[in-house]
């Protein structure tokens, strides 16, 4: 089960689309869905996240709107998930810079919160010129 959650309003990050190797997508989320947290996403589900984004926080590319940091990062996808469910695995893909230093810290809060304790985090950055690459890519960064 691969989910979308687009952690932007930006019409580019809207509509940026998930190399094909990604299919079947199951459901794709737009921040409206995305930040009331109640998805109801079942256990082991794979999460790709798209969002503008930097070391310290993704959301929009301008500050003010959606500025989501490692912690809140945490408790939208938490708060997403069914009834004790975590995700396998996460994909945080971002146009900007840092995306790898961003990933680390959903690592070390989800460590601090003693969650997630499975799953498989991963950062990717390029800029938005074309669809996400598939999970198998060179361009993705596993955060152990």
């Amino acid at each position: 089960m691969t989910i979308v959650m687009l952690m932007s309003t930006d019409a580019d990050i809207v509509n940026t689309q998930l190399n094909a190797a990604w299919n079947p997508v199951t459901n794709r989320y737009t921040w409206a869905q995305v930040n009331p947290m109640n998805l109801n996403i079942i256990n082991g589900a794979t999460i790709v996240v798209i969002a503008h984004g930097n070391g310290t926080e993704i959301g929009n590319a301008a500050p003010g709107v959606v500025d989501i940091n490692a912690e809140t990062f945490l408790a939208l996808v938490q708060g997403n998930m069914a009834n004790n469910a975590v995700p396998a695995r996460i994909y945080i893909s971002s146009c900007g810079p840092g995306i790898a230093e961003f990933a680390a810290n959903v690592r070390i809060a989800a460590q601090n919160n003693q969650i997630w304790h499975n799953t498989r985090i991963f950062g990717h950055s390029d800029p938005v010129s074309g669809p996400v690459p598939p999970a198998n890519d060179i361009r993705w960064t596993q955060i152990f």
